[in-house]
């Protein structure tokens, strides 16, 4: 920063000031911004990044002053470190031009001149002279359209703001991974929590022993006007998904019409429970147009593995699930494998049958054992899961690498209550169609509850074609 302007003493003045601003962000909010009713949340998080934190979280309600705590940190960081790259960025171009910009403006009006001389504002950037090629504050809008927002940002000091960072795509995050590879680097994610699931929410619960997550309540903040609070009581009532996502800061449960709210799955990661290891079950779910094969090992309470394949060829697929069959101890073997024959599935269920595996064909698209509730098996099944994890004595492992993507597509799974009375699991095109990936591993979890609905309506085994006139199972009511 360029202060040979000014005198000698003041100089000295100057260059204490920068001394400490430059480890202090809480002395650069009070004392050279003149911030008196600075909110206890603020000075926190203010206080951790002083401290070295590197990755924060923030989930909030609306007006407990995001947008300010954002832009102190950006003229803060732009301020006092050389070769510096600071991206604040936001999915909707409203909010940049409405909220971020001009917020940041105000408070670089409110710095001292001889401070202020320094930088110099455009409409989406403020840049700090002399070297302005790499010192400076960039505004750019992050959307699935536009995956560059957050690429190609490499400097000695990087700082990446993300605000509405429910509403940012995962496509996003995936390119910002690179711009946060210099030691040192700080993202700071805030935003209303709008959407369980995505990035974000992940760094507010399976991730949040790698990011400082937090949440803040209107209720905490002292700048939310109580009118506010008390009309979103009494307009959506308290147990709404508007009052949760507006006021409190919570995530709503999951989708409105999602068979199962993600709330059941999160609470079965890692519970303490005694774990019942048999009998033991596969579910095959094989892949086709392009989709994994999704595999889950579960017993009763417990599961055990979760695995995506993709082989080109179908007898790969049966050789490794034939050569995984050999290596394991007698006792380790499941005791059925259920197979959606669907399409490529037959031909799987077919050749694993015939090398005399336990197999179990499903057909998913057949009638529900319970034909006056579900529309189809697979709907049947559907909720079968939603009600194992409705039970309190099942675990998942927070350890296996695919329990994220899991979770994330046990959640997405939404139903249609029909006039009937019935409902009906939207299938993975109307799922694709709304932006979510085939739930291949959620539906390999569902195979393995079909064993009553599946041998009702006759299935091929090991053992040759079956048929029994009484059902083992019978789903939990909806």
């Amino acid at each position: 920063m360029d202060i040979s302007f000014l005198s000698p003493l003041q100089r000295d003045m100057a260059n204490e000031i920068i001394e400490k601003c430059a480890v202090s962000r809480v002395f650069f909010v009070k004392e050279v911004l003149g911030v008196e009713d600075i909110e206890v949340w603020q000075l926190e998080e203010l206080e951790a990044l002083d401290a070295g934190v590197t990755k924060v979280s923030i989930r909030s309600g609306h007006g407990v002053g995001k947008t300010a705590f954002c832009s102190w940190l950006a003229l803060h960081f732009l301020l006092f470190r050389d070769d510096v790259k600071v991206i604040v960025t936001s999915p909707s171009l409203k909010q940049m031009t409405d909220g971020l910009m001009p917020e940041a403006q105000k408070w670089l009006t409110r710095l001292p001149a001889w401070m202020k001389r320094s930088l110099e504002s455009t409409s989406d950037r403020i840049v700090r002279k002399p070297n302005t090629k790499n010192n400076f504050i960039s505004f750019r809008t992050a959307r699935k359209e536009n995956p560059e927002a957050l690429a190609g940002v490499h400097a000695a000091h990087v700082l990446i703001i993300v605000d509405e960072a429910s509403g940012v795509d995962e496509v996003i995050y995936e390119t910002g991974q690179g711009a946060l590879s210099t030691k040192g680097s700080i993202a700071v994610l805030i935003g209303n929590p709008t959407k369980p699931s995505g990035f974000f929410f992940k760094t507010q619960t399976v991730l949040s022993d790698l990011w400082r997550a937090r949440k803040v309540s209107c209720l905490d903040s002292t700048r939310v006007d109580s009118d506010y609070i008390e009309s979103q009581k009494r307009t959506y009532g308290e147990s709404s998904r508007e009052y949760a996502v507006r006021v409190l800061g919570d995530f709503p449960e999951s989708g409105a019409d999602s068979i199962i709210p993600r709330g059941f799955i999160q609470s079965a990661i890692n519970r303490d429970v005694v774990a019942i290891t048999d009998p033991l079950y596969w579910g095959i779910d094989p892949g086709r147009g392009g989709d994994p094969t999704g595999f889950v090992e579960r017993t009763p309470n417990t599961i055990l593995d979760l695995q995506e394949l993709r082989y080109d060829d179908l007898m790969m697929t049966v050789g490794y699930f034939k050569t995984k069959w050999d290596e394991l101890p007698k006792s380790r073997r499941p005791e059925k494998i259920f197979v959606d024959v669907i399409g490529l599935g037959a031909g799987v269920a077919d050749r694993l049958a015939e090398l005399d595996l336990p197999v179990i064909k499903v057909n998913v698209a057949e009638s529900a054992s319970l034909n006056e509730r579900y529309m189809r098996l697979r709907t049947e099944l559907w909720f079968a899961v939603r009600g194992w994890f409705e039970e309190r004595d099942k675990v998942l492992d927070a350890r296996m690498p695919l329990l994220n993507k899991l979770v994330d597509e046990l959640a997405a799974v939404e139903y249609k209550l029909y006039s009937s009375g019935k409902v009906e699991a939207e299938s993975k095109d109307t799922m694709k169609k709304r932006g979510h990936p085939s739930p291949n591993l959620a539906d390999a979890l569902c195979l393995t509850f079909a064993e009553g609905g599946a041998i009702a309506f006759g299935s091929y085994s090991a053992g040759g074609w079956k048929k029994v006139d009484t059902l083992s199972y019978r789903a939990p009511g909806f």
